[in-house]
C-alpha cells in the first residue's frame, strides 16, 4: 500500500496488511441484509520514524499492535455498517480518537465474498489527508472490482467469432463528488457504491458484446461506468487467459476520465 506524501514531510509508513475480520457491511452476495461476511483490511499510516529508530524506543512511534487492537475492537463493537464507504469513514474517526498521529491514512477494505461474479471480491481504497482536522471531505475513494470472470465473443480469428471465451475484468473506479451540472445529468441511482446496479450493467456490456479487440471492449466498459454513474475516472483491465498457449494471460489496461473522455462530448 502507498500513502500520499502531501502533508507530512516523510516517506515512512506503519502498516497492517490483510487483517481478517467479520462484519455486516451492506448486502451480501445474495442481496441479503444483516449477514456477516469476511473482511480483509489493510492500513497504512504515514509517520516519521526517525526518532523511534535513533532511540530504539516504541514510545516514539505508533504501535501497530495497538492499531490492530483498536480496529478489532471497533469492528466487534459496531458490527454493522451501511456500506464500504461508511466503514472506511468510521475507521478514520477511530484513528483520530485513538491518536494514531497526524500523517496521511490509507485504508483498503476488501469484501472477498461480496459478489457472485467477482471472484476477488469488492473493495474500497480510501486515502485520508493528514492533520488533526482530518475529515471525510479530505478523502479520495477508489472502488475496486476484482477478477470478474465473464464470457463474450472477442477476437479476430475465425474460431473466436463462433464461441464465447473467458475474459477477466478488473476495475478501479474513482468516485466523482464535484456535483457539477454534467454529473447531475446522470442517473439519480448512479452512485458508484450502488453495486447492485453497476455490476449488472458491466456484465451485460461485456457478455452481449462482439468486439474484435480488447481495446474496444475495455473502452465500452469504461464508457458505461462514466456515463451512468458518478465516476470521475476508471481503470479497466481486460484479460484473455486463452489467447496464447504458453502465456497465462494477455490483455489491456486503460484509464478514462469523465472530464476528458465524456464531459465535453
Amino acid at each position: 500500500m502507498n500513502v500520499s506524501k502531501e502533508r507530512l514531510d516523510t516517506q515512512d509508513i506503519i502498516f497492517l496488511r490483510n487483517l481478517r475480520l467479520s462484519a455486516v457491511i451492506g448486502k451480501d452476495a445474495w442481496g441479503r441484509v444483516a449477514k456477516a461476511q469476511p473482511v480483509i483490511l489493510s492500513i497504512a499510516l504515514q509517520q516519521n520514524l526517525v526518532n523511534a529508530a535513533a532511540q530504539d524506543d516504541i514510545n516514539q512511534t505508533v504501535s501497530y499492535g495497538q492499531i490492530c487492537k483498536d480496529v478489532t475492537k471497533f469492528v466487534e463493537e459496531t458490527r454493522a455498517f451501511n456500506d464500504l464507504l461508511s466503514f472506511n469513514t468510521l475507521l478514520c474517526n477511530v484513528a483520530l480518537l485513538k491518536g494514531w498521529g497526524d500523517g496521511n491514512l490509507d485504508v483498503l477494505t476488501i469484501l472477498p465474498k461480496a459478489s457472485l461474479r467477482a471472484e476477488g471480491g469488492l473493495g474500497l481504497n480510501t486515502s485520508f489527508l493528514g492533520g488533526k482536522d482530518r475529515m471525510i471531505d479530505d478523502s479520495s475513494n477508489k472502488f475496486l472490482v476484482k477478477d470478474m470472470k465473464l464470457y463474450c465473443i472477442i477476437g479476430v480469428n475465425p474460431h473466436e467469432r463462433t464461441s464465447k471465451q473467458l475474459v477477466v475484468v478488473n476495475l478501479v473506479i474513482e468516485e466523482d463528488r464535484s456535483g457539477d451540472q454534467a454529473q447531475e445529468t446522470r442517473s439519480i441511482d448512479g452512485h458508484i457504491s450502488n453495486w447492485q446496479f453497476l455490476l449488472p450493467d458491466v456484465i451485460e456490456t461485456v457478455e452481449s458484446s462482439r468486439y474484435e479487440t480488447l481495446e474496444a471492449l475495455a473502452t465500452e466498459v469504461a464508457t458505461t461506468a462514466l456515463t451512468r454513474y458518478t465516476v470521475r475516472s476508471i481503470d479497466v483491465s481486460v484479460e484473455k487467459p486463452s489467447a496464447l498457449a504458453f502465456v497465462e494471460g494477455a490483455g489491456v489496461q486503460i484509464k478514462r476520465t469523465f472530464a476528458k473522455d465524456i464531459g465535453l462530448k
